[in-house]
């Protein structure tokens, strides 16, 4: 029991020699972001400026504007002329619209130019939502013009009176404006901020909870492979002690008890998750913790090298979170496999507790957390079993041992030999050969990350309770819609779909929509709990269905144009008429046009997944500046003329390989600005990660201290999501991170990675 005890205490010193006083504060850090982004007025996601060219100067284009002037989406809307556009996307407007002249007079003889909308395409998101609700308004008024057209043509012939045609103006223009209107009033939830807010909460918190716990799990089981080679271990087991990894478990428990308060406090605050939901999810937690550190035990044991191993533990943690696409909303790999990652599981019961789960239906979603826990298990075992073999065999193997060690020491001195100073010194830190074809696998499956495979087509599913004709109509066009692709589903599959958030959300076209000729509140769209894309799937369905109800009404519009009943043979003429005036040139067009350099609103670009990555991959590789015997090479070298020079700028120059092998991998584009950013940022990196490893915390400072200011550094800086979109004195937050600096530098601010060259210098002189 005293072996346990001296263990423990072991334990606890190691962890605090670390940094682990800052591990235990960390979580008071992210805490006040949170509740700042998701529950106070300043975190609210900004609405953005648009611009409008109006050469039509009708009463439509007129009240066009004013409608848009409205719309709480558009913070501001500008009227310029055709010579401000470059300036007026430079100033930062995300779409501009021209109306050409006699526009709403000519469409209906289909002639004159078509409604122009040029987007800024360094603001995608921005620019995405924009063009959905301009899509969906023109798209309603192709239909209205079609129909009018025919309904006019079929009730006063083939030719048109000067008069007639103005009639048809007029009439038109009421409905079109009605139907636009009144377009998002057919679903009963009309609320999209506050489900986009859980969303992006889903998917910030899920990704920085699968970050803390593998990451403090990896603090604490890193040393073994070190205490094994000091004999801690054996002297332990000589002494008869007992408990050496329970002591290990024990003390992760203590640590991540602060994360695991706060979160209780914050998801009491966010979702308002009753007592027994918190209770729940504390077992969950504890749960992963736990799984978490088994599957590192059984790396550790397995791969007895401390430095290796840390290694691959990284790769594995953050291609687990890009391929799985929760975070960064490009999944590479079939829903079907990434829903055992621990990032989904995490939303999965978030989702879980949120909607009502409890109990054994709420663990069933947990079950594939067991999977790390067996595979720790599982190479802990094979350990064992390969121990015994090689105990028995030991005599035997031991001349073919000597030799093979004899050519594998021989075949790296070659390598030393041969290589640069900076490149075989990089050999040995990466962890010789087995971790330089670590390194070439992390790469191509990064490239293989990088390459632009998302969906074109918006997934959702369908529940039709109605069953009429005219929820099968609209099945109909939703299966012809190019944008977005349905799948049917029945009413009990309903809340298992939207839990497991595999597609955007489930459409919902409720009983009696096909007997309502208002057709008001009678479809509900529920979008996915990680979902980013709801105005567009409402604006697409929203077209559509405006569309439908159009064609339906031409008769009842025909029929008051002649204030009479229609004949058989008048609805006959009235169909042919409808195929007829169908339009064969387009409306409108939509343009790309580069403006101001900005992040997307919601997810953070490729860039910021690169300063993500590159932060904990080089801050692992330079924590062996702090170990004692490197520091005892360092000052040999430094007796040597110019030593210095040549140590640091050979650690310099590797870890400048490997951040543009990951710039390169990423598929990152090329330019001025770019290779400045990288080149400072490289520098602040490897300075900032020099000086807590030599200065303050000496051995293990990857995997305390400096990771979870990694996490503050990501979440601050932009790396999950875009703080520079939102209002407030948060869209300032990224100037006080370096990844937030590099990024600011990758869109053509000069001072941004100025001020990290200044800052990486100053940490690489001391």
């Amino acid at each position: 029991m005293n072996g346990f005890f001296a263990a423990l205490k072991k334990d606890f010193s190691l962890f605090f020699r670390k940094g682990g006083l800052f591990s235990l504060l960390f979580p008071l850090l992210l805490l006040p972001l949170f509740l700042a982004f998701f529950q106070g007025g300043s975190g609210q996601i900004l609405s953005f400026p648009v611009s409008i060219i109006d050469e039509d100067e009708t009463l439509m284009s007129k009240t066009l504007i004013r409608q848009m002037e409205e719309v709480e989406l558009f913070s501001e809307v500008h009227k310029i002329s055709r010579e401000e556009i470059s300036a007026e996307l430079e100033k930062g407007s995300v779409g501009i619209l021209r109306i050409p002249k006699d526009f709403f007079y000519t469409a209906y003889r289909f002639q004159g130019e078509p409604v122009e909308l040029i987007l800024n395409e360094k603001r995608p998101t921005e620019a995405a939502i924009l063009e959905s609700v301009f899509t969906s308004v023109m798209q309603i008024m192709e239909k209205e013009q079609e129909t009018s057209l025919a309904v006019f043509h079929t009730a006063y012939g083939e030719t048109l009176s000067a008069k007639q045609e103005e009639v048809l103006y007029e009439k038109a223009s009421e409905r079109l404006l009605s139907a636009v209107l009144k377009r998002q009033l057919i679903f009963q939830d009309e609320e999209i901020k506050a489900n986009l807010e859980l969303a992006l909460l889903m998917r910030i918190f899920s990704a920085l909870l699968f970050l803390f716990l593998s990451f403090v799990s990896l603090s604490v089981i890193s040393a073994v492979p070190e205490e094994e080679k000091k004999g801690i271990v054996a002297r332990f087991r000589q002494m008869r002690g007992k408990g050496f990894y329970l002591s290990k478990f024990l003390v992760l428990l203590f640590l991540s008890l602060v994360f695991l308060a706060l979160s209780l406090l914050l998801l009491h605050g966010t979702l308002s998750l009753s007592s027994e939901s918190l209770l729940w999810f504390s077992i969950y937690y504890l749960f992963s913790l736990l799984s978490f550190y088994f599957f590192f035990w059984g790396i550790f044991t397995v791969i007895r090298d401390e430095r290796l191993g840390k290694n691959l533990s990284i790769c594995v943690i953050f291609l687990i979170l890009l391929f799985s696409g929760r975070l960064f909303s490009a999944g590479k790999i079939p829903f079907s496999i990434a829903q055992f990652s621990p990032v989904s599981i995490t939303a999965l019961i978030l989702e879980g507790l949120r909607r009502g789960y409890r109990g054994k239906a709420l663990l069933s979603f947990a079950y594939p957390l067991s999977v790390p826990a067996c595979i720790g298990v599982m190479l802990l075992l094979l350990e064992k079993l390969f121990d015994k073999k090689n105990s028995l065999g030991q005599k035997e193997k031991k001349t073919s041992l000597a030799g093979s060690a004899y050519l594998q020491s021989r075949s790296e001195s070659l390598i030393m030999r041969y290589l640069p100073f900076p490149l075989w010194r990089g050999f040995t830190l990466i962890g010789r050969t087995a971790g330089f074809v670590l390194f070439l696998a992390f790469c191509l499956l990064l490239g293989k990350y990088a390459e632009d495979k998302q969906e074109e087509r918006l997934q959702i599913y369908l529940v039709n309770q109605d069953q009429g004709e005219w929820s099968k109509e609209l099945l109909r066009d939703l299966e012809e819609e190019k944008s977005i692709q349905i799948t049917v589903i029945s009413g009990e599959e309903k809340a298992e779909k939207l839990l497991y958030g595999d597609k955007e959300g489930v459409l919902s076209i409720l009983e009696g929509y096909s007997d309502d000729r208002e057709g008001k509140g009678l479809l509900l769209y529920e979008s996915s709990s990680s979902s980013l894309s709801e105005m567009a799937v409402r604006e697409i369905v929203a077209a559509l269905v405006a569309g439908e109800k159009i064609e339906r009404t031409a008769g009842t519009y025909l029929s008051s144009l002649l204030g009479k009943e229609l004949s058989p043979e008048e609805e006959r003429i009235l169909k042919e008429n409808e195929v007829n005036y169908k339009r064969k040139t387009p409306l409108y067009i939509v343009e790309q046009k580069n403006g101001r350099s900005k992040e997307e609103l919601f997810s953070p670009k490729r860039e910021a997944i690169y300063a993500f990555l590159l932060y904990f991959f080089l801050f692992s590789l330079a924590a062996v500046m702090g170990e004692s015997e490197e520091k005892r090479v360092s000052s040999r070298i430094n007796s040597i003329r110019r030593g210095k020079l040549r140590y640091l700028g050979g650690y310099f120059l590797f870890f400048l390989f490997i951040s543009l092998c990951f710039y390169i991998a990423l598929k990152l584009s090329f330019s001025l600005y770019a290779m400045l950013s990288v080149f400072s940022y490289t520098l602040f990196l490897f300075g900032f990660s020099r000086l807590l490893s030599t200065r303050f915390l000496g051995e293990g400072a990857e995997t305390g201290l400096s990771l979870n200011l990694g996490l503050f550094f990501s979440l601050i800086g932009g790396a999950f999501m875009d703080f520079s979109a939102l209002s407030g004195w948060l869209q300032y937050l990224p100037w006080f991170s370096p990844i937030g600096l590099f990024l600011k530098g990758t869109e053509g601010d000069i001072f941004a990675p100025g001020i990290l060259l200044v800052l990486g210098i100053l940490c690489v002189l001391p």
